[in-house]
């Protein structure tokens, strides 16, 4: 009885703690900077997209599945207006030498540019949840205008396409 209680203890510090140490984006703060590769091999960084309002579409191993819908969706909306729109795939769990794969996988899959983040930092920086993509406006400073965390829905994808629009209307 007292090791299950101890056992359960445990856990729930080990929870709380995982909890605490995902970092928050917040609306009005600077975007976490990025520096990766794409599924091509063309570098992107935050620095080098200053001056474009970027959508950043974020997802790990289990929820990238999940991010068509909304990648496709921005881009019918915003194709040729200004917005960039990019995946960012956490590939943490993907051991090294499966990184080809994974890579090659994904080239065949999408001609969508995909951020790989094979360490999963980036991924951390913003908020990459294994249930759901994380989709982040960010205006052409870097600053975040909106994020949200779930499936694709037309609520959420309208919230987005307006964050989008009135980043894009500041000249």
């Amino acid at each position: 009885m007292k090791n299950t209680i101890v056992l359960i203890v445990i856990l729930a510090m080990a929870l709380a703690v995982s909890t605490l140490a995902q970092p928050t984006l917040q609306v009005g703060s600077q975007a976490p900077d990025f520096s990766l590769k794409d599924q091509f091999g063309k570098a992107w960084s935050l620095s080098g997209l200053n001056g474009t309002i970027t959508v950043l579409v974020a997802a790990n191993t289990d929820s990238g599945r999940l991010m068509g819908p909304w990648v496709d969706g921005l881009k019918a909306k915003f194709a040729n207006k200004g917005a960039q729109i990019i995946g960012l795939l956490d590939l943490h769990t993907v051991p090294g030498i499966g990184r080809g794969i994974a890579r090659s996988r994904i080239k065949r899959e999408t001609n969508d540019p995909m951020m790989l983040d094979f360490n999963g930092s980036i991924g951390r920086a913003y908020g990459v949840s294994s249930k759901y993509p994380v989709v982040v406006v960010i205006d052409k400073s870097g600053v975040v205008k909106a994020v949200t965390k779930t499936t694709y829905d037309q609520q959420a994808f309208t919230q987005i396409v307006k964050a989008v629009d009135t980043a894009l209307a500041v000249k």
